[in-house]
């Protein structure tokens, strides 16, 4: 399990970590290096290298001392930082005068004498001297020294399940929203953060049940949520569409995405980011605890998640002057617009969707001979927009951006799930966020041309059609296709051009995707376009096309 953030109880002498799903680890008791998972003992520093290793600083009688995710992390972060040029041109019986200073209630002399004897080494010997396996004796001795083998019996630890709960109106998250909270028989007043979220709820060992309620249009409490608490972290999406709402629940995954570091250029934004790693802006917000996405500095390390960083020059380590003078400036605003629902990124409810809506909010109706992005060469193919039907690569770009399966051989064609069986399987009701193929058959012969339209699920509309959200949709009046939401009947012709007619075929979902259901919000297509995606041109029925 990967923790992501942690605080520290001063009184209670606890560390509650956070990890990526939700779930809460408590280390109580023992000494500060082990709570802390900080075998050095390592204090904070705005220039010290081992901050892109801390997820924390705590506070304690001794002063503040950094946290770290694991055992592992703290002990890379010790290494790393004898290896650095503070330590590295010492000898190892002056370390102490610098790593447990008598400002800090030490005693060097002594500190140096135990480490020298407990590592066996030569006390004279350069840091930078050290093989793999001396430096980690010193290490170890440092360890020792610190007091990580003290107070064992005093130790204490729980790994607590919680229940997370965001509110969002499926595009960005709703602040200030009441609810009322029953856990058992408590019944708890709460209202929404500025990210949407109520307060976590713990599944500590007394507690059974959890229900929450919305007052609805009549003015009466309505159930819109309820389940018996267990053994596994929730994340609960409640999606309000005018004063209804829909739960979307899922299952946290034990967190075990790794991470790249990306460096920070002069003009970038975290859209330009996010679009050039392949990510979201979402996932490095909240990876990277980034409160506004518009601020960011020249030089600043961002973790990117699922090791999506693209090769780069390291830059050398900043000197304190360099480091210490950083200071944070507005790199440009045009991440302003996109959604910043604070929504676990292992459980979210199908994650393309979120690149699908970026994209169409950044370009909001833009025809696709002044869009820029060329999503054929984004997902690995060639061509461009204006001469070669981009719905598939469209399609396909989303996907690869999350890490799921996307089309592989037959990126530019409608029909890839439906040819590569092995990468996608059919469902046989529409869910948010599914893959809606559709074909189309000569008018002459009514036979299967092997071509259509390929999209994005994105709600239900009152009649009983699809709400899609793609590309190369909405044809001439948005120079020949744009990225918005269409409407698609599930029975009957979807469109009609060049002695051809157009019908919906199946529904697929990546393989390996299972974290779904079948409430499907009711949308109306036009004030969709209009108020989530800035379009606002009305649409018609004819609007399918691609390959």
């Amino acid at each position: 399990m990967k923790y992501v953030s942690a605080t520290h109880d001063k009184k209670l002498l606890t560390v509650e970590y956070v990890a990526e799903d939700g779930t809460r680890y408590l280390r109580s008791g023992g000494k500060i290096c082990w709570r802390f998972f900080n075998p050095g003992n390592i204090r904070p520093s705005k220039t010290s290298v081992c901050n892109p290793f801390k997820i924390g600083v705590g506070d304690t009688k001794s002063g503040k001392f950094m946290i770290f995710p694991s055992e592992e992390v703290g002990w890379k972060a010790l290494k790393l930082l004898l290896r650095s040029v503070v330590y590295k041109d010492m000898k190892i019986k002056s370390v102490a005068k610098r790593f447990a200073p008598e400002e800090d209630k030490n005693d060097p002399e002594k500190y140096s004498k135990f480490i020298v004897k407990e590592s066996g080494l030569d006390g004279d010997r350069h840091i930078k001297d050290l093989d793999e396996a001396s430096l980690e004796r010193l290490m170890e001795a440092i360890k020792k020294m610190e007091g990580y083998y003290n107070a064992k019996d005093t130790r204490r630890e729980k790994i607590i399940p919680t229940t997370t709960v965001v509110v969002s109106d499926g595009s960005k998250p709703i602040a200030n929203e009441k609810f009322k909270v029953v856990i058992d028989q408590c019944t708890y007043e709460w209202s929404t953060n500025k990210y949407g979220e109520l307060p976590v709820i713990a599944h500590l060992a007394d507690r059974g049940r959890v229900d929450i309620l919305a007052t609805n249009a009549r003015g009466v409490d309505e159930r819109i949520y309820s389940s018996t608490v267990g053994s596994t972290s929730r994340n609960i999406l409640l999606l309000r569409s005018a004063r209804s709402y829909t739960a979307k629940t899922g299952v946290h995954k034990q967190g075990e995405m790794s991470t790249s570091i990306y460096h920070v250029k002069k003009g970038d934004t975290l859209g330009k980011i996010a679009k050039k790693l392949h990510t979201t802006v979402k996932r490095i917000a909240d990876l990277n605890h980034i409160q506004n996405v518009n601020v960011l500095s020249v030089g600043q390390e961002l973790k990117i998640p699922a090791g999506n960083a693209l090769p780069q020059t390291v830059p050398p380590p900043a000197t304190n002057s360099s480091r210490g003078n950083q200071r944070q400036t507005s790199t440009g605003s045009s991440d302003a617009g996109y959604p910043q629902a604070n929504i676990g990124t292992n459980t979210e409810q199908a994650p393309w969707m979120e690149i699908a809506i970026r994209e169409a909010k950044q370009w909001h109706g833009t025809g696709e001979r002044d869009i820029t992005d060329n999503y054929h060469v984004l997902a690995g193919s060639s061509g461009t927009l204006g001469d070669t039907a981009w719905c598939a690569s469209f399609v396909s770009y989303c996907l690869k951006c999350v890490g799921y399966n996307h089309a592989q051989a037959n990126i530019r064609s409608s029909q890839f799930p439906v040819i590569e069986r092995a990468r996608f399987f059919e469902i046989s009701e529409p869910v948010y966020g599914a893959i809606m193929v559709l074909k189309n058959y000569s008018d002459s012969t009514n036979r299967d041309t092997g071509k259509g339209h390929i999209t994005f699920v994105y709600g239900k509309t009152a009649s009983g059609s699809i709400a899609a959200l793609g590309g190369n949709q909405g044809g001439r009046r948005f120079g020949g296709g744009t990225i918005k939401l269409s409407e698609y009947s599930l029975a009957g012709t979807t469109a009609r051009f060049d002695g051809k007619h157009q019908k919906f075929y199946k529904f697929y979902l990546p393989m390996g995707y299972s974290n779904y259901d079948h409430n499907l919000n009711v949308v109306n297509v036009n004030t969709e376009n209009a108020n989530v995606f800035g379009i606002g041109v009305t649409s018609n029925s004819n609007e399918g096309g691609g390959l």
